[in-house]
């Protein structure tokens, strides 16, 4: 019984953002978590970090901050800035919405 515990925990994970979006991808939640655990990466770090594209990275961003593609709401849990070295590196930090729902998530699995 022990050791399903993790795995409960896990879907208690999941079960918190759905609450945010019933269909939310796993990629999304893994470049959010990714965002927390590091914040101010920039978005090629974030590639590295992730595995993905520099498009899946884009897009995932983009659905996690305010405002998606095509002008749709977003989830507002990132805000990407320019970097104040290198205006050419874009970074990405968690907003205080994404910092609430984190402290929820490490609530649900007993942090």
């Amino acid at each position: 019984m022990t050791a399903q515990r993790p795995a409960l925990r896990m879907l208690g994970l999941l079960d918190e953002f759905a609450k945010l979006d019933p269909e939310m991808q796993i990629q999304q939640i893994s470049v959010f978590l990714r965002i927390v655990e590091k914040p101010d990466l920039s978005m090629r770090e974030l590639e590295q970090l992730t595995g993905l594209s520099s498009s899946s990275v884009s897009r995932n961003v983009s659905a996690l901050s305010k405002v998606h593609r095509k002008g749709q709401p977003g989830h507002d849990l990132v805000a990407t800035y320019e970097d104040t070295q290198d205006r050419r590196i874009k970074r990405v930090k968690p907003t205080p919405k994404g910092m609430k729902v984190f402290n929820t998530l490490n609530m649900v699995i007993g942090l």
